[in-house]
């Protein structure tokens, strides 16, 4: 069986980094929040880095649909006309 990513709200991140930035350490916020300290160290990063756009979105994309639509035209995958 797989294991499932566990996705967290940004009010769940932005609690973690603030407890961070109030001088609790990485391990303790890790134990009692469950979460891996690495994860902990990007969230601080993430929100040091940009903390007026932060957490925002669903992860990132990795294909526009302009270029999917694009590529799709390349290869010729894109919609089909069928006549009759």
């Amino acid at each position: 069986m797989g294991m499932c990513r566990r996705q967290f709200t940004k009010e769940f991140k932005l609690a973690a980094v603030q407890r961070l930035e109030q001088g609790v350490s990485i391990a303790e916020v890790a134990r009692a929040l469950e979460v891996n300290p690495n994860v902990l160290h990007r969230w601080r990063r993430e929100f040091r880095q940009a903390p007026g756009n932060v957490f925002s979105g669903n992860g990132k994309r990795r294909w526009s649909e302009g270029r999917v639509a694009e590529l799709e035209r390349k290869v010729g995958g894109g919609p089909r006309i069928v006549r009759s």
